[in-house]
């Protein structure tokens, strides 16, 4: 016997029909697609809501495990969007290069293709920079790191689903995916503690903490509050942006930070660091141990793999959903996409004995 739910369920035909128009478009309507007039937009869903229709999970279901049994065929162009000085400038950064990687693989593979979008090209206004993505039937933004920290963007983004990567854009407000920092410096310093060490330092530039919003360094002053003031080490911070020319005439400043405080190993992000130790003649992991927040940058150091590549991803996955589901513009509850970080061990630190259980018990 037929169950009645099944057979008075309201169809997707039957509310187009009521519409007056073909089903695609009930379809895209329903998905808040700005393809359909907004006016067209609103009386379809109003239809659809008198009517009572609801998808049918099970058919649902039922294409996406269709979709995964195929090659996908092409559906759709997602912009990859920045504002560097140079059109290409993003890809002299190694760890934006590695979202774009996991981004366009993941794209590829769901039958979407990630197309570059240089904001502020000569001569492009963010008007007319709007005209463009919709000529190109563009409707998915993902915004790659930008050049700097707080930025903010005049692009109108009502038509389009957005999502960022990283903290660096705060406007628009968008769906942010990024790397769990704030997990990432606890997971250091867990693994220091395991390993023996109680004297643990951390070094960073103030725009990567601004970057960060700063999650990196929050574990670390809460660890240093646990420490007995006789073995407290400040965070060294270097102002400026983590760059050679800037963070080079600090070398003198930050050995003489060595000898005052004597850490056993230092957190950082600083990848001169390395350097100016060896220079100095401290013999790295035997007088003192280094450990990096992002291992893209220093993949000799023990540290922590970001997993950019699958940032990207999650980033297009995320996209996706907006995508699909229809929503549009900047959001009013702004989701945040917190990406694990992974313990790699090279030999940079060393055991030094028994685990610092009273710190660990602080840290978790």
């Amino acid at each position: 016997m037929a169950d009645p739910a099944i057979s008075s369920r309201i169809t997707l035909k039957q509310v187009a029909a009521e519409a007056g128009v073909h089903v695609s478009t009930a379809w895209r309507a329903l998905k808040n697609d700005t393809y359909v007039d907004p006016a067209k937009r609103v009386h379809i869903r109003a239809i659809s809501a008198r009517l009572g229709y609801v998808p049918d999970p099970m058919l649902t279901a039922l294409s996406h495990y269709r979709r995964k049994l195929h090659t996908p065929a092409y559906r759709s162009t997602f912009a990859w969007v920045h504002a560097f000085a140079n059109r290409h400038g993003w890809q002299q950064a190694v760890h934006i290069r590695g979202y774009h990687e996991g981004a366009t693989t993941f794209a590829a593979s769901m039958g979407y293709k990630l197309e570059e979008f240089w904001l502020t090209e000569p001569g492009l206004s963010p008007k007319r920079a709007r005209e463009v993505l919709l000529a190109r039937n563009i409707r998915g933004l993902i915004f790659a790191p930008q050049p700097d920290a707080k930025m903010e963007l005049k692009l109108p983004v009502e038509a389009f689903a957005g999502v960022a990567i990283g903290y660096s854009l705060v406007s628009p407000c968008l769906h942010i995916v990024a790397n769990h920092q704030h997990g990432s410096t606890l997971t250091c310093l867990r693994e220091l503690c395991h390993l023996g060490h109680s004297r643990i330092g951390m070094v960073s530039a103030s725009e990567t903490l601004r970057r960060a919003e700063h999650n990196f360094e929050t574990p670390y002053c809460l660890f240093k509050d646990t420490q007995p003031e006789s073995r407290k080490i400040p965070l060294f911070t270097i102002e400026g942006r983590d760059e050679p020319a800037v963070v080079n005439p600090w070398r003198e400043r930050f050995l003489a930070w060595i000898e005052r405080h004597r850490p056993t190993a230092i957190i950082s992000t600083v990848s001169e660091v390395k350097t100016w130790l060896k220079g100095a003649g401290y013999d790295i992991p035997n007088d003192i141990g280094i450990v990096t927040l992002s291992r893209v940058f220093d993949p000799d150091w023990s540290g922590i793999d970001q997993q950019e590549k699958e940032i990207g991803a999650r980033a297009v996955e995320l996209l996706i959903s907006l995508f699909q589901s229809g929503e549009r513009g900047v959001p009013a509850t702004p989701l945040r996409l917190l990406v694990e970080g992974r313990w790699i061990e090279t030999g940079t630190v060393k055991k030094l004995g028994p685990p610092a259980t009273e710190l660990l018990k602080r840290l978790f």
